[in-house]
């Protein structure tokens, strides 16, 4: 059971703010701060990895896909966390390493957790892994699949787990428990289906604390056996990017959306999936996956922000940065996008075809000049 956080709404607003220049800025200050002199949208110019994909699934415990990847880079190396899906069909969270200077040599460690026990969260699969060190621990959140079955397309992820680790290799869940669920989001009030697919940022605060704030997925569709004579692909596959805030990784509270599909985009009028999020000099930028009649898949579209809780998409589909490459190993989809700052430019980890099922690719680009 989830408990509250003994910090009012206005506590956390204040402590988001900063972050940035300000909470209260307009809209005009946001798009300015990732508009080119013309006012165009600015994007970051992705190039491709030419020995993509720079992992390729093909254990027994990754054989059918390595979805969802999040990297680290620590002690020199990068670890990769990633749902595997074994030969039984289960998804695993896996880990890998790699020396950067070799991006196409990864040593696999295989499954780090367990699944859990019939009928808890987390039985029947655990997928799209986020890391980041929190009070002296790195603490590893995963999305459970469970068997619950309700009105929800996807019902049966209702519950974020966590796991614990002092050296990023051996790791210990925290409770059997979700410590996040779907509740608390004003818009979607009985919503009880989420994923993760975002990452974690760290704000500091006045006082010395450390506030932070996850991006997380909720995944409001609902169940349409006929979705395709209906033509309610939007009503199944609707899901909205998320944040919640904590001070201690565990206990998460004031929800609230900070991307919603546009149903006139039609690069994202399906949904928005997964917003990565990083600090610029002029408050954070973003990248997610867009799920849209366009394509009629998944896309990775930008965004810009000064708070990183009121985002500046552009206009119309002008933001889609990096999209589907005809025969290719990602043709069938870009999607579930993990992304690692160095120095000058982004690094981009991310799934093609199949949601993981030809692996993991990578590309860099250059910091925007606003960045």
């Amino acid at each position: 059971m989830l408990h509250p956080l003994k910090h009012s709404r206005r506590e956390f607003l204040i402590a988001s703010a900063t972050a940035s220049t300000s909470v209260l800025c307009s809209r005009n200050s946001i798009a300015l701060a990732s508009a080119d002199e013309n006012g165009k949208f600015v994007l970051h110019a992705w190039e491709r990895d030419a020995r993509n994909p720079i992992f390729v699934p093909r254990s027994d415990f990754d054989s059918s896909g390595a979805q969802g990847p999040f990297v680290v880079l620590y002690d020199g190396q990068w670890w990769m966390f990633y749902a595997g899906i074994g030969k039984d069909g289960l998804q695993r969270i896996c880990l890998a390493t790699a020396n950067p200077e070799k991006p196409t040599e990864w040593e696999r460690h295989g499954p780090i957790l367990d699944l859990g026990p019939k009928d808890s969260f987390d039985e029947r699969s655990a997928t799209y892994p986020c890391v980041h060190r929190i009070g002296g621990k790195w603490h590893l959140y995963y999305s459970g699949k469970s068997s619950r079955e309700n009105k929800f397309h996807f019902s049966n992820y209702w519950g974020i787990g966590l796991a614990q680790s002092d050296d990023l290799r051996h790791w210990k869940k925290h409770s059997s428990e979700p410590v996040l669920q779907g509740d608390g989001v004003q818009e979607y009030p009985d919503c009880q289906a989420l994923v993760g697919l975002g990452n974690i940022i760290a704000i500091p605060q006045p006082d010395g604390r450390m506030l932070y704030r996850l991006y997380y997925t909720l995944l409001p569709g609902l169940k349409d056996p006929n979705y395709l004579a209906n033509g309610t692909w939007h009503v199944i596959e609707h899901k909205v990017c998320v944040a919640a805030h904590s001070w201690d990784g565990i206990e998460w509270s004031d929800r609230q959306i900070v991307l919603e599909r546009r149903r006139n985009v039609p690069t994202e009028d399906i949904g928005v999936v997964g917003l990565n999020v990083w600090k610029t000099k002029n408050g954070y930028r973003g990248i997610y996956t867009g799920l849209g009649t366009k394509f009629k898949t998944y896309a990775l579209a930008e965004a810009a922000s000064v708070d990183g809780i009121t985002w500046n998409r552009g206009g119309d589909h002008n933001n889609v940065s990096l999209t589907l490459q005809p025969g290719k190993w990602d043709s069938g989809m870009i999607g579930y996008p993990c992304v690692l700052p160095e120095n000058g430019f982004i690094r981009l980890f991310y799934n093609g075809a199949g949601g993981g099922g030809t692996g993991v690719g990578m590309a860099v680009a250059a910091k925007v000049e606003n960045d």
